[in-house]
């Protein structure tokens, strides 16, 4: 061998080396935690923790809890909340990602063996998009509220941003409401000024957006309740993430101020791109390439195979880290030599092939018959010297005709049905879709198709770095919302499940530390206890709603 090829052969061993040896420490290195006070002043580094144990969700509110000991000096800061702004914030960062979050409570604990500890849970920064409603009119004061309902439609993403843009120009800038400090002068001007808002939202295109449409509607609904299923029908993601002094910034020209939270929704999943996204497949054709249209009827989801990319320019990147939609790589094998610690795969088949809904009239219809009834009757009366004879019989009738006449509607899914077999649930109740044949009944109707879809969800505890990174920004091979694949003892021989990370957990301990992950659908595992609260808690949110209507 000559010897500049032998040199180049060495050096590039050399540098490989020193990339894995890096990535190795990287994966060592505790996280950087640290705690702000309620204005996002700096109170200090956590070093000497007990254990940490923080968690993401996809588009909901993941938890965290710090274990400190008493005597820490930042456990004497907490604890003395009378002398300090009540709220407690803390960051997270590791591998590239950063959880943000604020400390929900604090306990004074004593253990068996005399240790006494200062035990914090916090909730994540996603809480704060949770506590925002959605006004009928968010720019009026709330003593005048008109329409009745705010509707707004268009593609999900930029719905959904504006929807809750409109509500942070309410709870930032409103000329209605007293700032925080009505004596300070600068905060009746500023509040004008996004760059000295505490939530912001990352500007995005309504051209370049190519999320599904949808209609957004909300009469003093949270946020989180409006949006949830349209970011689960579309496998859309919100980002939360505290932008700090020393970060670049989110958008060209942005000059936030530290601690400011910047929303954004983002697409990771790919379902709707043109160019498809990784669905299936085995471990001899690799993952399939699937595109996602809707149906005819407007409900279903019709998914097609499309031919797998041949290049993916990003992959060919030396030292490059990240998932590309179209081409998801990253496959974890479970079998006796494995980085998979702990593995748990549920399947749960389609609930109902065909959906119902409605309860009122479509628009237009009870108007009509009433004034078909006056007009027929009025006319017939004038022949009786009695012309109000059919506004009279118009009284007695409606409680008769009044929501009758295309009141309800229903759709079935052939596919569901035959793919289900001879026999199957056959009906749900599209919650919402209190009018038929409306825009807002065909997206409740679809909701509740997504409601009783087929589920799937695995769970694995995974090792960091064998042979996968866990990270975003460069520094991880996945993050939440990306697709992976994974193969599972028991299924098909070859059978490949790829799912979206749903959810995320890093914890630590002062002789452990390690991820955690979650993919497919959580729901599909779900308790019965837990599908019952949840179900009453949809239903006490929408008895608010008719409440109101």
């Amino acid at each position: 061998m000559m010897p500049a090829v032998l040199e180049r052969l060495l050096d590039a061993w050399d540098q490989g080396q020193a990339q894995r040896d890096q990535r190795s420490a990287a994966r060592r290195q505790p996280p950087l935690v640290r705690i702000w006070d309620g204005d996002w002043n700096l109170i200090g580094i956590v070093q000497g923790e007990i254990s940490g144990s923080f968690s993401w969700k996809m588009n909901d509110t993941g938890t965290g809890e710090l274990v400190l000991p008493v005597d820490h000096h930042i456990s004497r800061w907490v604890i003395d909340y009378r002398s300090r702004k009540k709220n407690v914030h803390i960051t997270v960062d590791k591998d590239g990602a950063r959880w943000g979050g604020r400390m929900r409570r604090f306990r004074l604990a004593k253990d068996n063996d005399g240790t006494r500890t200062l035990v914090m849970p916090f909730l994540h920064d996603y809480e704060e998009v949770k506590r925002i409603y959605m006004w009928s009119n968010p720019f009026l004061p709330a003593v005048v509220q008109f329409p009745r309902v705010s509707v707004l439609a268009g593609p999900s993403r930029w719905v959904l941003k504006t929807m809750l843009m409109m509500n942070l120009i309410r709870t930032e800038g409103s000329l209605w409401a007293l700032p925080d400090d009505p004596l300070d002068l600068n905060q009746w001007i500023g509040s004008w000024d996004m760059n000295n808002w505490s939530k912001v939202i990352k500007p995005g295109s309504l051209l370049l957006d190519a999320s599904p449409w949808t209609i957004a509607s909300s009469r003093f609904k949270t946020w989180h309740e409006m949006a949830e299923s349209t970011l689960a029908d579309a496998e859309l993601m919100v980002e939360c993430r505290r932008w700090l002094a020393g970060d670049p910034p989110p958008w060209p020209g942005a000059h936030l101020r530290n601690g400011t939270l910047v929303i954004d929704i983002v697409d990771k999943s790919g379902r709707w791109s043109p160019d498809g996204h990784g669905a299936g497949g085995n471990i001899l054709s690799g993952i399939w390439n699937t595109i996602s249209t809707i149906a005819t009827n407007g409900i279903d989801n019709q998914d097609s195979t499309i031919p797998v990319p041949d290049t993916i320019p990003q992959y060919g990147l030396a030292g490059w880290l990240g998932t590309i939609p179209q081409k998801p790589y990253v496959t974890y094998r479970d079998g006796s030599i494995t980085g998979i610690e702990a593995a748990e795969f549920t399947w749960e088949p389609s609930q109902a092939a065909q959906i119902i809904g409605g309860g009122h009239s479509a628009p237009g219809v009870n108007e009509g018959i009433s004034a078909s009834i006056q007009a027929v009757g009025n006319i017939l009366g004038t022949y009786v010297l009695f012309p109000s004879a059919g506004t009279i019989a118009d009284v007695f009738l409606k409680p008769i005709y009044e929501d009758t006449i295309a009141a309800f509607m229903s759709i079935k899914s052939v596919v569901r049905s035959s793919q289900s077999g001879w026999s199957h649930y056959d009906e749900a109740w599209a919650r919402g879709a209190d009018r038929a044949y409306t825009l807002s009944g065909l997206v409740a109707m679809r909701e509740g198709f997504w409601e009783t879809r087929e589920r799937t969800s695995h769970q694995l505890s995974v090792q960091d770095g064998a042979p996968w990174f866990i990270g975003e920004n460069g520094q991880g091979h996945f993050f939440l919302g990306d697709r992976i694949a994974s193969t599972v003892v028991g299924l098909p021989a070859g059978q490949m499940v790829v799912e979206q990370v749903q959810d995320l957990t890093y914890s630590w301990s002062r002789s452990s530390m390690g991820w955690e992950i979650g993919l497919g659908d959580p729901r599909s595992g779900e308790s019965g206890l837990g599908r019952v609260i949840r179900e009453v808690s949809k239903l006490t949110s929408a008895t608010t709603q008719l409440g109101l209507t």
